[in-house]
């Protein structure tokens, strides 16, 4: 049994049909995504750590000092029974201390929330940033996917075309033994005959590399696609204000805005004093055990405040509320240009979309034309009524007409997913669930 599941994971491993869908998912194992998920955990963790700043800190410290000589003070003045310049030794030549102290800032001038807020904005923007990231890479999945699709389908519109054409050439050929047709109308089908042969191979190498970069991207060896998911209807209105509202790279430098109002804040801080308390557990002695010194109390535990007020820094932090205030400026007018151009890359995708709409159904009634007139032309060269030039235009303006439909089919779905990817993933995500050909 572990043998053939060994099996199983091998063959999926060695090749992979795909849906889109299924391609999708896979590129989460993209280096790039990975990378991008890595940086948003990075933040998480960063903002973690400026959260700590709202919390006190609990220190233990142990130490020992060994001076070199005894510490001792001079007597110069008069004292009863001591002659002047006595040395009297004040502390114990060898000294260990332990404490064990809390500090709590109380007050900081709003620099700890200020720094709270820049570390949160943060790390919501590396999470929109790897959203973004796996938006690109689903346009990069969407285009070597409708471009595999488009050469298998041609593919097979062209072994199609190369096996009528086979049949006109044997057709011909005996037309030419029985003496019924000249050497010039066989040499003409052979010709075309071999262009589509070479035709055929160029569109197989296609659709390899299509399938390479699809397995590049996805991590898996992807050795087939499935027909493009359904399209449905779009409107420009909705999608250019849910882009506005949704769209991860845009919701990205807006966060920047704030950010930049973060910094402001942390730079009007340093205004405002900043006021400390602590309290501490602390002991001294002239052993490890700390019970004094013999000298002074072994008990140094205390408990107290700070109070600092910056007077003047040589306007270090009027530079610095400038230089924030600068850069929101700037965050908030490329946040206003970059508004214009997603809403202007909305409307392009929208009439693009519409124009291939167009575009597929003209070339539907190509096909239709075309294909009626190639069965007419067969039949006439059939019954020696045409020859063999017009069989050759006429199979090969199929073959034309079939690629053109297939063009206009795939790129209408890349249009389509490139709109919708415009908006955001889950907006193109929800339309991945129906399958079939693109109504």
């Amino acid at each position: 049994m572990k043998r053939f599941g060994y099996l199983w994971i091998l063959v999926a491993v060695v090749s992979f049909g795909s849906t889109l869908e299924e391609a999708i998912e896979l590129s989460e194992q993209n280096p790039s995504i990975q990378a991008a998920m890595q940086k948003a955990k990075a933040y998480a963790h960063l903002h973690d750590t400026a959260k700590s700043g709202n919390y006190p800190s609990l220190d233990l410290s142990y130490g020992a000092t060994y001076l070199n000589e005894d510490p001792v003070v001079y007597l110069q003045g008069s004292f009863p029974g001591l002659p002047p310049g006595t040395a009297m030794q004040i502390q114990a030549k060898n000294l260990y201390s332990g404490a064990l102290k809390l500090t709590y800032p109380l007050f900081t001038g709003f620099a700890v929330s200020a720094q709270i807020d820049e570390a949160k904005l943060r790390m919501h923007r590396a999470s929109l940033e790897a959203d973004d990231a796996r938006r690109n890479l689903y346009l990069g999945i969407v285009q070597a996917y409708t471009a595999a699709v488009t050469m298998k389908h041609l593919i097979t519109s062209q072994q199609k075309a190369l096996d009528a054409t086979q049949k006109s050439y044997d057709k011909a050929e005996g037309f030419f033994e029985l003496g019924m047709s000249s050497p010039s109308e066989l040499y003409r089908i052979e010709a075309n005959l071999h262009a589509m042969k070479a035709q055929l191979i160029e569109a197989k190498n296609r659709y390899k590399i299509a399938l390479s970069q699809l397995s590049l991207m996805t991590r898996t060896k992807i050795d087939s696609v499935e027909p493009l998911p359904k399209t449905r209807t779009l409107s420009l209105e909705p999608l250019t204000q849910q882009a506005l509202l949704n769209r991860p790279d845009l919701q990205a430098i807006r966060l920047i805005v704030k950010e930049q109002q973060s910094r402001i804040d942390l730079a009007k801080s340093s205004h405002y004093p900043s006021v400390g308390l602590f309290a501490q557990a602390a002991r001294i002695g002239d052993g490890p055990e700390l019970d004094g010194d013999g000298y002074t109390n072994k008990d140094r535990s205390a408990a107290g405040f700070q109070i600092n007020y910056n007077i003047f820094s040589g306007f270090k932090s009027q530079s610095q509320i400038e230089a924030a205030r600068t850069g929101k400026l700037s965050a908030e007018l490329m946040l206003q240009s970059y508004t214009d151009r997603v809403a202007t890359e909305i409307h392009e995708s929208y009439l693009t979309y519409q124009s291939l709409l167009n575009r597929r159904e003209a070339a539907k009634a190509q096909i239709k034309a075309q294909e009626s007139y190639e069965k007419l032309v067969q039949g006439q060269f059939e019954n020696q009524l045409a020859d063999a030039d017009q069989l050759s235009r006429a199979i090969s303006s199929s073959g034309m007409a079939r690629a053109a439909l297939i063009t206009a089919e795939a790129r209408l779905y890349a249009a389509y997913s490139r709109a919708l990817l415009q908006v955001d993933n889950g907006t193109f995500l929800s339309t991945l669930k129906q399958y079939g050909e693109i109504k």
